[in-house]
């Protein structure tokens, strides 16, 4: 009897921790679990890892178009932007909220159209989220946000600033990303000189 009770307990330890190593090795996609014992799992696994991920710290470029209201006087500038995604999520189900998240820092020295306007300074941080919550594809999703920041320019001194944004993301993937956006900027001050419309093409990439 007692060996049959040490059996027992044995068999329902070993079923225990089986369960949890099926369970841990499962993956919930497109509204089903699919185990590791799943004859298609890897491919179901890697296209999940397509559009289900978290990325850290992707360094990369972009292209600004800034538009002030006072162009007349301040001209119209442009130039390359440095920008750091801090953090992406990509988690495409049904649940609530956006599958696409990004914040992210950007730095930028634009020059103007006009000589006798010094290079304009602009730094700022920014939170996007996808308008979509179950896209299902990795490419041409839309999204809004929000920037914040300064204004830096020795003729007009240093503002901060806010700008609400829409964008696409062309391509969003776990090692890059491909943006388009655009928005209004609202200075602080020098507001009648200094709103206006941006424009910015970037691109974020890493190698791991």
């Amino acid at each position: 009897m007692k060996k049959l009770i040490i059996i027992s307990v044995i068999m329902l330890l070993a079923a225990s921790v089986h369960s949890q190593e099926v369970k841990k090795d499962s993956i919930f996609y497109k509204n089903k679990f699919y185990y590791s014992t799943d004859q298609d799992y890897e491919k179901i696994k890697a296209e999940y890892l397509k559009l289900n991920f978290e990325s850290w710290f992707m360094p990369g470029l972009g292209y600004t178009f800034y538009r002030p209201k006072g162009s007349d006087s301040t001209g119209v500038f442009n130039g390359i932007a440095v920008n750091y995604l801090i953090y992406a999520k990509m988690y495409q189900n049904n649940k609530p909220g956006p599958s696409h998240v990004r914040f992210y820092t950007k730095l930028s020295i634009v020059k103007s159209t006009e000589k006798d306007i010094n290079d304009l300074f602009c730094y700022s941080v920014g939170l996007s989220f996808s308008f979509e919550k179950n896209p299902k594809r990795p490419y041409l999703v839309p999204f809004f946000g929000l920037e914040f920041g300064g204004l830096s320019q020795s003729q007009w001194g240093t503002t901060g600033q806010f700008t609400p944004t829409l964008g696409l993301h062309l391509v969003s993937k776990r090692n890059l990303f491909i943006n388009i956006q655009g928005g209004y900027v609202y200075p602080i001050t020098n507001f009648d000189i200094l709103q206006g419309l941006f424009l910015e093409a970037g691109v974020n990439f890493a190698l791991w």
